[in-house]
């Protein structure tokens, strides 16, 4: 009677091999994931020696467009916040190096489809000309809510963003940029396309 409730013997291997087949890439997410979490916790604790009072720097627009050729063409648009993190250092008389953390939320649409798209992380910004031209690099951490668009598909949900870009100061508080940025999952998935965009921005400092 109990022999009839259970699965055959042959499944019992197919259904552990397929279960322990899962692991590597489970694995690789925690780790990811928690790798993440700690690059944020050492950003934001606090440090001896710090030098500079932290604060809000900028909120703006974001605006892009494929810079390379794929599967779909795609579009971004996201709303930005950056905050000054407290380790910066005077080089020479009008030139200043600083780092920050980067913020976004916005949209992804490629494909037909548009899903949310988040990131998070730090950057090191060389202003020149007394604060009027900015020169930044950084990276940081994403999160899609969609990674299937149309014909790409970027493997998963967690992704890196990297990017280098130039700003201009206009006035007092404005402000416009350009950004080139590479988006990728290093390879946390099986498929990893990647995604170049030209970024135009638009600027408010506080």
């Amino acid at each position: 009677m109990f022999t009839t409730l259970l699965p055959p013997s042959t499944q019992v291997p197919q259904r552990m091999h397929w279960l322990m087949s899962m692991f590597p890439s489970v694995t690789m997410r925690f780790k990811t994931i928690w790798l993440i979490l700690l690059l944020l916790l050492s950003i934001f604790s606090p440090q001896p020696g710090s030098a500079e009072e932290t604060d809000w720097i900028a909120i703006g627009f974001r605006a892009g467009l494929s810079a390379t050729d794929g599967n779909e063409d795609f579009e971004q648009y996201e709303l930005f916040a950056t905050y000054g993190l407290p380790w910066s250092w005077d080089l020479t008389p009008g030139w200043f190096l600083s780092t920050r953390i980067n913020l976004s939320a916005g949209a992804l649409r490629g494909g037909g489809e548009t899903g949310f798209i988040g990131s998070a992380g730090p950057s090191i910004t060389l202003s020149m000309v007394q604060g009027l031209i900015f020169v930044d690099g950084g990276i940081s951490a994403a999160l899609l809510s969609e990674h299937t668009f149309g014909h790409e598909n970027f493997g998963g949900p967690i992704q890196f963003i990297s990017h280098v870009g130039i700003s201009f100061k206009l006035g007092a508080n404005l402000g416009v940029g350009y950004r080139f940025q590479h988006m990728s999952n290093a390879s946390i998935y099986n498929q990893n396309p990647g995604l170049e965009l030209h970024v135009l921005e638009l600027s408010y400092f506080f």
